[in-house]
Order: C-alpha cells, then structure tokens, then sequence
C-alpha cells in the first residue's frame, strides 16, 4: 500500500492500484522504453515514489507481469471446454488484436527481446505460457503427434503469422491468422469444419 499526501488530504493506494495505472505505460512502450517519470505521471506518484515501493525500474515491470499473469491464469479458467481444430482456432483467434488494435502487434516484439534477455522477465512470461499451453494441449484433436508437440507447432504459427501480416499487411490480422490455422490444421490431417476465412 502507498500512501502519499496531497495538499488536501493522504491517499491510499493498493499496488494493484498503481500496477493497473502504470501497466499502459509499461505494455504500451516497452520494459525499456518507458520512464519511471511517465509511469508516475500515470499513477499519480512520482518516480521516486514508484522507487521506493517497487525497488527499481526492473522491480516495477516484474510486477505488473506477475499482475498480469494472475489475470491470464484466471482467463486459462474461462477457456471454453469444447475440443478439436475448430475450438483451438478460436482460442488463437480471440487472442489476436482485432482491426482496431493491429497496431500494437509490433509492441509484443519488444517484449519478447525483454524475455530472450532477461531471466527474470522470460521466467514470468514462461509460467503463463506453461499453462497455457497445456490447457491447448488438453482441447487438441488427436493428431499424428502428441498433443503437446502440436501446441508448439501452432503457438509458433500463430506468433510466425502476426509476424508475417506485419511486414505484408494482408488484409486485417485477426483474418489472417484464422486462415494460416485452418490450413496448418488441414495439412496436419485435423481440419476444422470449413468456414471462417477460409
């Protein structure tokens, strides 16, 4: 808990609080991009401030990554139970930025640098994609290969696609990316009912 003084009166606020001001700072500009001074600005506080409670710049964006993560893990929850092709493409597709959002794909590039270099960064960020992964592994149709080898080779897709619709600007993102799974899921012997973008 923070508390600081204004002229008026002392505040109190949670860390969840001040993670929640700072992460669009934070996820917005990239771990290393960002100031302390903007993320303050954001919470109401003043670098210092965020110094004091969080340690360092590092300790503050660790934390807003644990705070995220508690939230993805609650999503992992929420996860529809239905299994097959059909059920993985939508998880992948409602994880994609829709038309209104593209814009930031090229953001989660910062962040994956942060976890190729820093340990403890890639080793929150991995606890989420652990999960992840095998609550993907336990909805995957049967395949050629077990189920957990599959989740790799479409989680790779997924991200190799946002990749590619940014350098080709194919159409909207979100389109795109169903149409490189439904065909990954038809080469691998597992394909969906037909629809979508097809």
């Amino acid at each position: 808990m923070i508390i600081y003084k204004s002229m008026a009166r002392t505040k109190r606020l949670s860390d969840e609080t001040v993670l929640e001001a700072v992460m669009p700072v934070i996820f917005g500009k990239g771990p290393r991009e960002f100031t302390l001074g903007e993320a303050g600005r954001a919470a109401g506080l003043s670098a210092g401030t965020l110094l004091q409670r969080f340690g360092s710049k590092q300790g503050l964006v660790i934390a807003a990554l644990e705070l995220a993560n508690r939230r993805n893990f609650a999503a992992l929850d929420r996860l529809p139970e239905a299994t097959g092709a059909e059920a993985i493409i939508r998880i992948f597709v409602d994880r994609t930025p829709g038309p209104e959002h593209e814009h930031l794909v090229s953001d989660q590039l910062l962040w994956l640098r942060e976890s190729m270099a820093d340990v403890a960064v890639n080793a929150v960020s991995r606890d989420y994609f652990v999960q992840f992964r095998k609550a993907l592994a336990d909805r995957m149709p049967v395949m050629a290969i077990p189920a957990d080898q599959a989740v790799l080779l479409v989680d790779a897709l997924w991200h190799g696609s946002m990749i590619q619709w940014g350098i080709g600007r194919d159409g909207h993102l979100r389109a795109y990316v169903e149409r490189n799974l439904r065909r990954w899921f038809a080469l691998a012997g597992a394909s969906p009912p037909s629809g979508g973008a097809g």
